[in-house]
């Protein structure tokens, strides 16, 4: 039992395995890591404790800067660098209110990786250009990388239908060989992976590495309030939902009494709770009412979506705030991939990344032994 709670159970018998040997790929080079394991970016995931517990084990941990203000970021970025010295990342996604103002400390900042979401990044890369920063796109279609790639991105993040939070319609098994075909930067997977074999499978279909999210919100330095960290544990690869009803778009979460409510046109989002949302919204990001009418107005064009679906966007990011940091796992929202159903542990970072490599090692070896004599 650990100081908050929570039941850690060991994956194996003996504890964690010894650090392995480096696993190098073009990412690991790119991103001067050991190991081509990425922490995804998941608000109230993110924070500086996992990040930095993420790059000390020799992957790339990447800070969630949704729904904080500029003056927040900027604290934690120099949190995580209290606390390691090893390369590590930071979000941005364009169009949301103040991300101007987050693009700026991070430039500040000397950041070493920005991941970027939503739209053309092309904007960033030349305002970055001629610094040591690294630019990161997260596409989730083989079109949107190809123009990345010609814009002058380093590195493309390529999220199948399978992950968790705002999804595509194309699964990973099907978009990342398609992308690593048509783009020779280094590609990271993301959406289904949590272990070794996944690494393996995706280094098989072109990638250079993986990006996990749902695997290490549930890992002890996650921030994650137990109850919710209980919920993933118990949940099955089926009992995750995609439904625009929450945001306003397509977001993968797992079902709950809430998602249920939705289901049954029990619990549609009230006018009031949209312009209460988009009030404690404008407040978390610390921006004027004038700039953060002017985001919405930004992301209004982009994804032509009524005001109505801007408030859902708004209204859903409370109640996803309701779970992720206040563990109602009833009635709140919880961003979940599927690959929850294969997660039944609660291990420690350094933990899981070594099990991951180390294992990865026994995978490939064993694939070759396999093989019938030539």
């Amino acid at each position: 039992m650990t100081e908050s709670g929570e039941t850690r159970i060991p994956a194996e018998q003996g504890g964690p395995p010894q650090k392995p040997p480096p696993l190098k790929t073009r990412l690991t080079e790119l991103l001067g890591v050991s190991y081509p394991i990425v922490q995804a970016p998941a608000n109230f995931v993110g924070v500086p404790r996992l990040v930095a517990a993420v790059s000390n084990a020799g992957g790339f941990g990447i800070l969630a800067s949704g729904r904080l203000a500029a003056g927040e970021i900027r604290d934690d970025i120099r949190a995580v660098r209290q606390i390691t010295d090893r390369p590590f990342g930071a979000n941005l996604i364009f169009g949301s209110p103040g991300y101007e103002k987050l693009a700026e400390v991070f430039l500040e900042e000397k950041v070493p990786l920005i991941c970027h979401s939503r739209g053309n990044p092309k904007w960033l890369i030349d305002l970055t250009a001629g610094l040591d920063m690294k630019i990161m796109a997260m596409v989730g279609s083989v079109r949107h990388a190809v123009r990345a790639e010609q814009d002058g991105v380093h590195t493309i993040m390529a999220q199948g239908e399978e992950a968790g939070g705002h999804v595509g319609h194309v699964s990973t098994m099907v978009l990342l060989p398609l992308i690593a075909s048509k783009v020779r930067i280094p590609v990271v997977a993301a959406g289904g992976f949590s272990d070794a074999a996944g690494l393996v499978a995706a280094l098989a279909l072109g990638a250079e590495g993986i990006a996990m999210g749902t695997r290490f919100a549930v890992t002890l330095e996650s921030p994650l309030p137990v109850s919710v960290k209980k919920r993933y544990l118990e949940c099955s690869e089926n009992d995750t939902v995609v439904t625009p009803a929450i945001t306003g778009t397509r977001l993968r979460v797992i079902s709950n009494r809430f998602t249920q409510m939705l289901e049954e046109g029990e619990r549609p989002a009230s006018w009031r709770e949209k312009i209460s949302g988009a009030m404690e919204t404008r407040r978390m990001l610390g921006v004027s009412w004038w700039r953060f009418i002017l985001g919405g107005w930004s992301m209004r064009k982009q994804y032509k979506a009524s005001i109505s679906e801007l408030g859902h966007l708004a209204a859903g990011g409370v109640r996803i705030r309701k779970a992720m940091i206040e563990g109602d796992a009833d009635l709140g929202v919880m961003p979940s991939g599927q690959v929850c159903g294969r997660i039944d542990d609660t291990p420690g970072v350094e933990e899981l990344v070594y099990r991951t490599v180390s294992e990865a090692w026994s995978v490939l070896g064993s694939l070759r032994d396999r093989m019938p004599p030539q």
